[in-house]
């Protein structure tokens, strides 16, 4: 399969080795007028990101990730370097056709097409795998937005309230048994910042998760990119497809 994004990818992952992955995350210069409210606009950024292909790169405390995905047609692509599983640097993709889920990893399938059983993987990395959507679950976390101002044309800041997000602990972005070590409090308070581009669609997003159990705070960020560009999704294998191993499935659950 020939992937016209790799070069997107590749530069992404260039990208996380510098100034890290929101940079675009800057104020504008003016306000934006009345109209919707902040939280709203918000939301609807993030429903935009479903209109079509795009490109994504992120960054935990323990993990920096890129890739792409188109929703509409079926396919994610992710490569993460860091986190338990990912210190080989594994690159990670995903197909839906004829209503199986095909997946191929390097190095976890040698490159090789593999079928993948959904009822072995669980219930949150399913949701991403069936939605083939963005990995930090924007939607989901904006859902739970709690306070929100206008920063400039284009940006935002404010606080998330995590306990009315749908499925945090789905998030890339989130560390789920960090998140339980929260206090409530901590959990309806945390601070973000947000930006869109010039169609409305969300560009880029960053919280941190307050200190917590002797831990430090654990930013976390997500930038959007490419938003239209046309993978080439023909003829993905030749061959025999096997089942695939459990180094896969390791990895889908971390």
């Amino acid at each position: 399969m020939t992937v016209r994004a790799s070069a997107s990818v590749l530069a992404l992952l260039l990208t996380l080795t510098g100034c890290g992955v929101a940079r675009d995350l800057a104020r504008g210069d003016a306000a934006t007028p009345s109209g919707p409210s902040a939280p709203d606009e918000l939301r609807q950024a993030a429903q935009a990101l479903d209109r079509g292909p795009y490109s994504f790169q992120f960054r935990t405390p323990t993990t920096i990730g890129a890739g792409a995905v188109d929703g509409r047609d079926g396919w994610l692509r992710i490569r993460v370097v860091g986190g338990e599983i990912a210190k080989a640097r594994v690159t990670f993709e995903v197909l839906h056709r004829d209503g199986q889920h095909l997946v191929r990893s390097n190095p976890l399938t040698e490159d090789r097409w593999t079928r993948l059983d959904m009822t072995k993987v669980s219930p949150a990395r399913r949701a991403t795998l069936e939605r083939f959507g963005d990995p930090a679950h924007a939607e989901d976390l904006l859902a739970g937005v709690g306070t929100a101002e206008r920063n400039g044309e284009r940006g935002y800041r404010g606080t998330l309230d995590l306990t009315r997000a749908r499925e945090p602990g789905a998030s890339r972005l989130i560390d789920d048994a960090y998140l339980r070590s929260l206090t409530p409090e901590q959990t309806r308070a945390v601070p973000f910042e947000a930006t869109v581009d010039s169609q409305r669609r969300l560009l880029g997003l960053r919280f941190t998760l307050p200190a917590a159990g002797g831990r430090p705070e654990q930013p976390s960020e997500i930038s959007y990119s490419g938003h239209g560009f046309k993978p080439d999704l023909s003829a993905p294998f030749d061959g025999k497809i096997g089942p695939a191993p459990a180094e896969v499935y390791e990895f889908v659950n971390s």
